[in-house]
């Protein structure tokens, strides 16, 4: 057969004789002199700092090397592309969030050279997929509404429309097997279609003649006649699950497809869904456990060979009969022989530091895209979670690292211009999500959804830069910050209990965390109007009237006016919370999540890392735990009248009124709700009669159904060691105003903190309360920045304002920290215990007070149909637009109050602001109070779901 080399066969020269990685730490740690070290309790901000370096809303610090692209707000990149005509230094981008598909550069300038929109239509690009013909006439990208698009290439690298290939989805048929799961939404035994075949990664033939583009979600490769006077998709063939790049050996005769979801499940193996797909998943936290890579004859379009590789195959390049893929989850590189097609060695690439006392290197690199110096035997590893390119001696056996190039936020791709020597990376995040502008309250406006996607063109460096270059990375991780490494093992339960002991594993004076989720908040927000806070007071629109829980608790308890959420939305918010990160997988779906939403709902094995949850590291450990609402994906009702319907709001609202006045000594729906999870390390956990996400259900029936559970509890001593709880009404949505929401999920919060304060277990508490992000609001320092509170008898009490720079990473590692549980990956391993928040040793005694919640101010059924609590007085010209409005609102929500984040968020966002400010002041950044005709989408599109 013929030898299916690459086309540049390696030499055994090589430019490097760096010491390897391994011998660079001892240097890092001892560099402070000349490199800016990680602080443990830093007060900088996320955004621009004086230094030049960025911080990022995960905590990391971004210091780019090279010439560094701007693709513009609202831009995340996925792929890059270089043009094979040398002639004009072209690269073409493939970008998601934006108008355009595609953002063409020249690398030489790194000046934007055209923002391409296909055919003139606003729509996206996939989360992969972009290359030239050899030939360079056309370039041929992936976009995820079901389009393969083919441009021609002028001569200049300009773009011109050619075809939009469309690839519908498949309706395929879910086979039914002993370990299927059940009821969440996609059952066993039907056909079932995808809402679109999500495309992702494309070849063309060594002709130009042919191009070849896998179908994500069908789970298919597909070929395309691009001769053809009006091109159309052609045969079809199954490969693995979730197909995410496809290369093609030199001889044009084969093609590799990685299979991010592993190989078809079969009868004996547990499994879960993945956009219909089931996929062979770990028995416990539900995560994919097989990765394949497809060899394909493409003569016969046939899958000839099945490779088993390392968990979520992605990026892949060749190097001489040699095949490197990139798995994302093992942080390792599978070296294939491509005539026996084996998995010749693996090579490690896990970061350079470790749990003590574990030889592994803790999780979290996320190898995602390889380009190969064939010459001199180097590969350059885009590492997503680093925010780095690895650089490898692939002629090493033994510690093959050498270095590491800093680039921007999420490198998702990496292609190496020999030509130029230079390397070309598209940066996902970029600098994160940074745009800002005057208003007409002189207020500045930072939200979630403002990505700002990068690409870095970096030289290729020698030998002193890259150690250089290495240290900077390594501090822009916080991998120096080795007091928290020590501190994540070690533990002794000889050691004196403390709140936040020194080590994990010493004992703490907490034996009970309870975790509370809300959603979607800014801290100026909810906080903005406290004085003693960094705030803007013009952007409290859910201020002390709607919320006086919280505010009454921050006077008390700790202040936080600089903690984040990395996250940008519920998809990825449930992630970095029981995480400590957000997976790859998960992440470079964002913004559009075309083949799942993960967001604080189960079923899909591809969103989780093999590392599992926190609750599930407590289970582990033999600590109870409980679960409420928290990755449920489904529940089904029934009524004491033998009714499976769903009650409705008034009837829920009604109940808990009932119950919470004595009338009731039980509440009449507090059996009805039968919640489900297919993941096991939920499902054994799980209250469920407690309510999924739903906005149909007032946060006060949650509180209660919690409550009752808790009261048992208590009686029986056995409250559990780590209560996690979803109370969500904040979101917005349901049929009350936004304000009677904010006040109906404030009281929730006032409430749970007020019963457990009165309880036998206050005096070994500690209460945790985040939002899962902050997407749907404004904020004066970013749009990350969220309302944090800490309330245990061991935290600091009327103190004075805590500045210190926390995220929701460093909430998890205190949890972690006080539980003995051992860190997931490496955010959590180098984030800092909230210790600024905590007395040193035991608490005075006025630090064990109860605490008494404060009523609503805000009547909690406000808005409802069927109740006369709004009386609100408009003059004529704003009731006529608050009624529009809130036609526009049963318009947006209508069949998705069980769905977070389904409703297009800028209308929500504008919403909220009118419904909260009279319909009375612009929103930030605006000059008149906008009519809802002004907002076409109801809902995010296949193509745009923010």
């Amino acid at each position: 057969m013929p030898r299916k080399t690459s086309r540049n066969s390696p030499t055994t020269s090589s430019r490097f004789d760096l010491r390897p990685l391994a011998g660079l730490v001892a240097s890092v740690l001892s560099a402070s002199t000349l490199f800016g070290q990680s602080q443990q309790f830093p007060t900088y901000s996320t955004g621009p700092q004086s230094n030049g370096s960025w911080v990022v809303s995960s905590g990391q610090i971004v210091t780019p090397a090279g010439k560094q692209v701007d693709l513009g707000i609202r831009v995340r990149a996925k792929a890059i592309a270089l043009n094979p005509n040398k002639k004009n230094h072209t690269a073409a981008v493939l970008t998601m969030g934006a108008s355009q598909a595609v953002e063409v550069i020249d690398i030489k300038t790194g000046d934007v050279l055209q923002n391409y929109i296909p055919f003139g239509r606003d729509s996206s690009g996939s989360y992969s997929g972009i290359t030239y013909s050899p030939d360079g006439k056309y370039l041929v990208f992936s976009q995820d509404s079901s389009n393969v698009t083919i441009a021609n290439v002028s001569k200049e690298g300009l773009l011109e429309d050619n075809a939009q290939v469309k690839v519908p989805a498949n309706s395929s048929f879910i086979d039914c097997f002993a370990n299927s799961p059940a009821g969440d939404g996609v059952p066993c035994g039907t056909f079932w279609t995808a809402g679109t075949s999500y495309p992702g990664g494309v070849a063309v033939s060594l002709d130009s003649k042919t191009a070849y583009a896998l179908l994500n979600q069908n789970n298919t490769l597909t070929k395309i006649d691009l001769t053809a006077a009006t091109p159309t998709q052609g045969e079809q063939i199954r490969v693995g699950n979730a197909p995410h790049s496809i290369v093609i050996s030199s001889d044009g005769s084969t093609a590799y497809i990685s299979n991010e979801g592993g190989r078809a499940a079969t009868d004996g193996d547990f499994q879960i869904y993945s956009a219909g797909t089931e996929v062979v998943a770990d028995p416990q936290v539900g995560a994919s456990i097989t990765g394949t890579v497809s060899v394909v004859n493409l003569k016969k379009m046939k899958v000839s060979a099945t490779i088993q590789t390392g968990l979520h195959p992605t990026g892949m390049a060749f190097y001489g009969n040699n095949l490197l893929v990139s798995n994302t989850y093992s942080d390792t590189i599978s070296v294939i022989d491509m005539d026996t097609n084996q998995v010749d060695r693996t090579i490690d690439l896990g970061l350079p530091i470790k749990l003590p006392g574990r030889k592994d290197s803790i999780y979290g690199a996320a190898p995602n895209s390889i380009a190969v110096d064939a010459k001199n035997g180097i590969a350059y590893v885009a590492l997503y979670n680093a925010n780095a390119i690895g650089v490898i001696n692939l002629a090493r056996g033994v510690n093959p690292v050498m270095g590491m190039i800093p680039v921007a936020y999420a490198p998702s791709s990496v292609v190496l211009d020999e030509a130029q020597k230079v390397l070309v990376v598209a940066n996902d995040k970029g600098i994160g999500a940074r745009n800002s502008f005057e208003t007409d309250f002189g207020v500045t406006d930072y939200n979630t959804h403002q990505d700002n996607g990068t690409v870095s063109i970096v030289p290729v460096p020698n030998d002193q830069k890259l150690e250089t270059m290495t240290k900077k990375v390594f501090e822009n991780n916080h991998w120096d910050l080795t007091e928290n490494i020590k501190a994540a093992s070690g533990g002794s339960q000889d050691a004196t209990p403390k709140a936040i002991p020194n080590k994990i594993g010493d004992p703490s004076l907490i034996k009970h965390v309870f975790l509370i989720i809300r959603e979607n908040r800014t801290y100026d927000q909810i906080l903005g109007d406290v004085a003693a806070g960094d705030g803007d007071h013009t952007l409290a629109v859910f201020g002390g009237k709607d919320t006086p829980n919280v505010h009454a608790l921050v006077k008390r308890f700790p202040l936080f006016d600089n903690f984040y959420d990395p996250s940008r939305q519920s998809a990825d918010g449930h992630q970095w919370i029981t995480e400590g990160m957000a997976p790859y997988s998960d992440d470079i779906q964002s913004p559009d999540w075309v083949r799942s939403y993960p967001g604080g709902g189960a079923g899909d094995a591809l969103a989780y890392q093999n590392k599992g949850f926190l609750f599930s590291e407590a289970a582990a450990k033999g600590l109870p735990v409980k679960i409420f609402g928290e990755y449920v994906e489904n529940d089904t009702y029934k009524q004491p009248n033998g009714s499976t319907s769903e009650p409705s709001w008034t009837q829920f609202y009604a109940d808990s009124q009932k119950f919470e006045a004595g009338l009731e000594k039980t509440l009449y729906y507090g059996n009805s709700i039968q919640a489900y999870s297919s993941l096991p390390a939920v499902a054994d956990h799980l209250v469920t009669n407690f309510p999924l996400f739903d906005l149909g259900i007032p946060d006060q029936f949650r509180v209660d159904v919690w409550l009752q559970d808790f009261k048992k509890d208590e009686a029986a001593g056995t409250v559990p060691a780590l209560s996690i709880l979803w109370v969500m009404c904040d979101h917005t949505g349901g049929p009350p105003t936004a304000d009677a929401e904010q006040a109906d999920n404030d009281l929730a919060v006032g409430r749970i903190v007020d019963y457990v304060s009165h309880s036998k277990v206050w005096e070994s508490s500690a209460i945790f309360v985040e939002e899962d992000d902050a997407q749907n609001g404004v904020d004066h320092v970013d749009g990350h920045r969220s309302p944090g509170y800490v309330i245990s008898p061991y935290t600091i009490q009327n103190g004075p304002t805590d500045h210190t720079y926390y995220t929701q990473v460093n909430m998890t590692r205190t949890i972690e920290q006080i539980l003995g549980l051992p860190p997931m990956n490496q955010f959590d391993l180098v984030a800092s215990p909230m210790r600024t928040a905590f007395v040193e040793g035991q608490a005075s005694p006025e630090n064990f007070k109860p605490w008494t919640h404060e009523p609503n101010q805000v009547p909690l059924n406000q808005g409802v149909t069927t109740s006369t609590a709004s009386n609100i007085t408009d003059s004529t010209s704003v009731k006529a637009l608050r009624a529009a409005w809130m036609k526009k609102k049963a318009q947006i929500f209508a069949g998705k109050l069980t769905k977070p984040d389904a409703e297009d968020p800028d209308t929500v966002n504008h919403l909220n602001w009118y419904q909260s400010t009279g319909f009375m002041r612009p929103y930030p950044g605006e000059k008149t109070v906008r009519s809802p005709s002004d907002f076409k989408k109801g809902a995010p599109t296949t193509a745009d779901l923010d």
